[in-house]
């Protein structure tokens, strides 16, 4: 075999291998939008799948501790509640009432939603504030938590 049929045969290879890492990674890594609700009616559809699901912070839920944050969401549509883990960096407009956009995957042994991701939006009752307001009313509820 020439040299330059070994290089082609390399090359074939090498683009095969980096087509299949490539396909695995996306499959793997996708994120599935769902609701609450969805999650509760099937959980097994969920299981070990990164999922991506919005909703509001219930009120008197949020446990906060060290390393750690222990909440209960519930769903925009329905009155359907999930249990919420999360270990990471919580934003400053994380609280009561605040609307949240989590990614993770849900865990059905322990029925809860295992966030690897946590974004949160101010809640409207802080729109129309001036921006001073706006920021001491947050340093306020920061502290209260």
């Amino acid at each position: 075999m020439n040299s330059r049929k070994k290089l082609i045969a390399v090359g074939v290879v090498v683009i095969g291998a980096l087509s299949y890492l490539l396909i695995t990674g996306l499959f793997s890594y996708s994120m599935h939008d769902a609701e609450v609700a969805d999650i509760l009616a099937n959980p097994m559809q969920y299981e070990g799948k990164g999922v991506k699901v919005s909703g509001t912070v219930k009120n008197g839920s949020i446990d906060k501790a060290p390393n750690s944050l222990i909440f209960t969401m519930k769903d925009p549509e329905s009155d359907a509640f999930i249990q919420v883990s999360y270990k990471g960096i919580v934003p400053d407009s994380f609280m009561d009432d605040a609307t949240v956009i989590l990614e993770g995957k849900y865990d059905s042994e322990n029925k809860e939603f295992v966030a690897s991701k946590l974004m949160a939006k101010c809640p409207s009752r802080y729109e129309g504030m001036e921006i001073e307001e706006h920021n001491k009313a947050m340093a306020d509820q920061n502290a209260d938590i």
